[in-house]
């Protein structure tokens, strides 16, 4: 089963993916990105850091199942990351991306994380953006949210230890559902 998650920049879908693999055997599928590696990011872990010229040829070939220019970047998943044999493959998308893997592929499960305006400020804010881009975030975030009812499941992300609930029989889990979703 593929599970999409996404949401907003900022609303901890990168924490509740880090916990789920606490609790949960899954096979986290790897974006590709043409924006510069920030200092605590792994190649082949966070995203694939590639140029924009061998993004554009996997464009090209055909090789993406889904890509967007975000800011003056690329972003995109490989068909190559969802030929995994796990049982559960994760994808962390934008929104655009996820809307439109969720309307072209049924059997893809959405899940769309949110918070409040006033917690998804303070995090821009602790990442050290300035005024002028938390206001276009801000923006952006409620274009996104527009499309939170397109997801099968929506969390609000209050709280990590409320948002990933821990279980403990382990082998009951069957999917990220049955940790983060209410």
């Amino acid at each position: 089963m593929i599970y999409i998650i996404t949401g907003p920049s900022g609303v901890g879908k990168n924490t509740i993916i880090n916990e789920l693999s606490n609790h949960l055997d899954f096979y986290f599928s790897v974006s590709h990105t043409t924006r510069p590696r920030r200092e605590n990011e792994v190649n082949g872990k966070d995203y694939y850091f590639i140029t924009e010229e061998e993004f554009e040829n996997l464009i090209k070939n055909d090789q993406m199942i889904e890509y967007e220019q975000y800011g003056d970047f690329y972003y995109g998943t490989s068909k190559e990351e969802l030929s995994n044999n796990s049982s559960i493959i994760i994808l962390d998308l934008e929104v655009n991306g996820a809307t439109k893997l969720l309307e072209e592929n049924n059997n893809f499960k959405g899940i769309f994380i949110d918070i409040d305006d006033y917690e998804l400020i303070n995090r821009l804010k602790n990442r050290g953006h300035d005024a002028d881009f938390i206001k276009k975030r801000m923006k952006l975030a409620n274009l996104q949210r527009e499309k939170k009812e397109l997801y099968q499941y929506n969390v609000d992300n209050e709280d990590i230890k409320t948002s990933v609930r821990s279980e403990e029989h382990t082998s009951e889990l069957q999917s990220p559902c049955n940790l983060v979703c209410r």
